[in-house]
């Protein structure tokens, strides 16, 4: 699944997993201006893990940018009687075209196939 939208911010930070490791987490806000939600303002918080994950000058060169997102997986919690949606992203496009911006994970997903 794919997301069009326009990268609003976010933060890059090293997060310790359950197994003791650390993972790089970038978290973004992405406003929706995909078909979907032409009348309506949507917008998503987007964590991207481990190789997803985007440097300080990747974020920084998205941020308030239209671009298209792998969508990995989407899932709901609940906590405190409020729900919540939780997004996990992957590979990110420029809308217009042009080379990813993660190259590494790229690169990784062209040797797969």
């Amino acid at each position: 699944m794919q997301l069009t939208g326009k990268v609003l911010g976010g933060k890059t930070t090293t997060i310790t997993t359950k197994t003791g490791t650390k993972l790089e987490k970038t978290r973004i806000r992405v406003l929706d201006i995909g078909e979907e939600a032409i009348n309506d303002v949507i917008s998503y918080w987007i964590d991207l893990l481990g190789d997803a994950a985007l440097t300080d000058q990747q974020l920084a060169a998205i941020t308030h940018t239209e671009v298209v997102i792998q969508i990995r997986r989407v899932s709901l919690s609940t906590s405190n009687g409020k729900a919540y949606l939780n997004i996990n992203g992957g590979l990110i496009l420029p809308l217009n075209g042009g080379e990813p911006i993660q190259s590494k994970l790229a690169q990784a997903q062209m040797g797969k196939k």
